[in-house]
């Protein structure tokens, strides 16, 4: 390196320095969100995409793979040190090879013959990320900075020197390698487009409308194929702005939207970013002198709010799955990975966002009246993954007070998607019965006896099935996908039957042989926190008399070390043994996706001390939080969880209190908790066995006792 490329760089990174000073003064509790966490090779399959709260825009960079055919999930690795570009779409945290990676624009210096560059190395020490902001510098010293709004990417490209430079932009970029385009230019360095793609796991198309712009005068503009390539010629230390507006419903809007945006500066947009997400993260707050654990709450917090994404235009107007044009003065949530998101997410929004999660029950109205499949359509507006048990979610909230709506309005839609449910494998069977459960219980809210019977009759016709495959764990019950199950045991799979866990007591000889089995399944290093199928299992302690194992199980997962014997799809030869949970790139397991926030928020409710281990009910297990105190703003009230006395060794709930009311069961009702008050938990070193265990009291709220 010269003298003159030294001196530059040391400038850049004299910037970068600069930058996060001034954003750890000003970012609040956003300056815990480390968005690197889980985003190196296979662990978590996160991104740093510089993106809003729900936002559809995510301009981030898409990093070359080590091996062939291993891209990121979300377009970025931070094991890499190469980068293909920056393109302007993903979904967080998902399976097979995600979606998105549309629009990929890579700077780049044009000297004499050059060829164009399918990446760029970059300076691994210069890469900087915050909520909605994201920058890096690469070798060649071309400094890329980039925020967003909710629809639209902005970006800063400075170069290095005066002399040739150049952008590229892939107009057929994709994670799964399908897209089509087509594109209208509309003046220098001005363009129009529709993108389609296929999205999640092949299961559907998206298609989406863009419009970009790149603010240099006298562009010399190449097409080859699908590429453009934009050369220019530069000063010293020339900053580049360049746009990308993305709409569901058309080019003009889309050109509209970024007319729109370009009368904003790029720092006015990035403070913007800054403070939506500090508005959204403040709503809880965290009382520890651990700032490690500070950071990896708010990281898996930030990462809860990565989607569904808001996809309304500024007029409202959005397209539905059948992709036909719709209006809305209500936010319009799509992006679904329900199947995922029903067990954690959804029921964490709705204690933390109530507004937000009833806006988005108003989405799932809308994708039901329009023909909701099971997993997506050819013709959706933007990336999805897929809807099964959104049923689940739509009664949790009529019973949260939180649908804001009738559900006899889309009585028929779901009494049609029961008739359509999977019985072809042991664990289809279980989550088919789940709906069916839930479809009875909505069917008797609304009148409809017959239903009611109906589908009762049908839900509880599981325990054949149950008995057969479930009751007598046999020869290769610990292995996955056997039996036809999705990336699950039988050993995984036997207890999600949350509806009718007394049942399923009785089936294997009573209350204490249940919990007997519970301790043989952790005993025996069964339990898969990496993927959906179990995750609520080491809270059904609490459905025992032994609720203490609870706080000593879950405690012991979010803070040590522990042996783990399954990835996704087979059970390893020798177990990973490591703490799940760290705020680091590799902040999980190995294959251990975060699915679209699933497992952030099965560590923020564990971390919090409460768990919904029933989804569509509205009870909340109390269990041992990570902080003394966890104050959640609900309006003008506050929810506050106090741990009395909470260390590393006294983390056993010895009595707990709500709002001065001792508590003698370890569930507590989200009606009780939703309008505020005091939960007040008194920890020990040892286990308190007889608090949390009283039966009349457990399965019921304070309100109805």
């Amino acid at each position: 390196m010269t003298y003159k490329s030294t001196l530059r760089l040391f400038f850049l990174l004299a910037l970068e320095f600069q930058f996060q000073c001034s954003v750890g003064q000003k970012a609040g509790v956003a300056g815990y969100v480390d968005p690197f966490i889980c985003t190196a090779n296979d662990h978590g399959q996160t991104d740093v995409a510089a993106g809003v709260p729900f936002g559809m825009a995510k301009p981030c960079p898409d990093t070359k793979p080590k091996l062939q055919g291993t891209l990121a999930h979300s377009g970025y690795d931070y094991s890499s040190n190469e980068i293909k570009g920056f393109s302007q779409t993903r979904i967080s945290g998902v399976g097979c090879t995600g979606a998105g990676g549309n629009l990929r624009l890579l700077p780049f210096l044009s000297e004499g013959n050059q060829q164009i560059p399918s990446f760029q190395k970059y300076l691994k020490i210069a890469e900087q990320a915050v909520p909605g902001y994201y920058s890096v510098i690469f070798d060649s010293q071309i400094r890329a900075e980039m925020t967003a709004t909710r629809e639209v990417a902005f970006y800063r490209f400075t170069f290095p020197k005066s002399g040739h430079a150049a952008i590229s932009l892939d107009l057929a970029s994709s994670f799964t390698g399908d897209a089509s385009q087509q594109h209208h230019w509309l003046g220098d360095g001005l363009l129009s487009g529709k993108i389609s793609a296929s999205t999640v796991c092949g299961m559907g198309r998206y298609t989406f409308y863009f419009a970009l712009a790149i603010n240099k005068p006298g562009l010399n503009t190449l097409q080859n194929k699908s590429q453009l390539i934009f050369r220019f010629s530069t000063q010293n230390h020339e900053a580049v702005p360049v746009w990308c507006a993305l709409s569901v419903v058309s080019e003009s809007n889309a050109v509209q939207t970024l007319e729109d945006a370009m009368t904003k500066s790029f720092d006015q947009v990035k403070n913007d970013a800054l403070k939506a997400w500090n508005d959204r993260l403040n709503a809880v707050k965290v009382e520890t002198t651990n700032d490690t654990l500070k950071r990896i709450f708010y990281t898996h917090l930030y990462h809860a709010l990565q989607s569904p994404f808001i996809i309304n235009d500024d007029d409202g107007t959005y397209r539905g799955s059948d992709g036909k044009l719709y209006h809305s003065d209500q936010p319009q949530f799509f992006g679904w990975s329900i199947w995922d998101t029903f067990r954690t997410k959804l029921p964490l929004l709705s204690l933390i966002y109530p507004e937000t999660y009833s806006q988005m029950m108003l989405s799932l109205r809308h994708l039901y009246q329009g023909g909701k499949p099971k997993w997506a359509t050819q013709t959706e507006p933007f990336i999805t993954v897929r809807t099964e048990h959104a049923i689940v979610a739509l009664l949790e909230a009529q019973r949260k007070g939180l649908l804001p709506f009738s559900m006899e309005e889309i009585y028929p839609f779901l009494k049609d998607e029961m008739a359509d449910l999977p019985f072809d494998s042991p664990d289809r069977v279980l989550e088919s019965s789940y709906d069916l459960w839930v479809m009875s219980e909505i069917a008797g809210e609304l009148d409809h006896p017959n239903d009611q019977k109906y589908f009762h009759k049908k839900a509880f016709q599981y325990r054949k099935t149950w008995r057969k495959y479930f009751k007598r764990m046999r020869r290769r019950a610990d292995v996955m996908q056997a039996r036809g199950l999705y990336e699950g045991t039988l050993w995984q799979y036997r207890w999600f039957v949350p509806f009718d866990i007394e049942g399923v007591q009785k089936m294997v000889g009573g209350k204490a042989h249940y919990e007997k089995q519970l301790d043989y399944f952790f005993g025996h290093e069964l339990f898969n926190i990496g993927n959906q199928p179990d995750i609520q299992v080491p809270y059904l302690y609490a459905y025992t008399d032994s609720v203490w194992k609870t706080q000593r199980l879950v405690h012991r997962l979010l803070t040590e070390p522990t042996n783990n014997w399954y990835g996704t799809h087979e059970k390893l030869k020798v177990p990973v043994r490591r703490t799940i949970f760290t705020n680091t790139p590799d902040g999980y397991l190995p294959e251990m996706d975060d699915d679209a926030g699933t497992m952030s928020s099965w560590y923020v409710w564990s971390a919090m001390g409460l768990y919904p281990v029933f989804p569509g009910d509205t009870k909340l297990v109390i269990s041992t939080p990570l902080f003394q105190k966890t104050i959640i703003q609900m309006g003008e009230n506050q929810l506050v969880i106090e741990a009395k006395g909470l260390s590393d060794k006294n983390s056993y709930i010895q009595k707990a209190s709500f709002n001065g009311t001792d508590l003698h069961t370890c569930f507590i009702d989200f009606n009780t908790i939703k309008n505020g008050g005091v939960l007040k938990l008194v920890m020990g070193l040892e286990p308190n066995k007889s608090w949390g265990t009283t039966r009349a009291d457990r399965f019921y709220s304070l309100s109805d006792k």
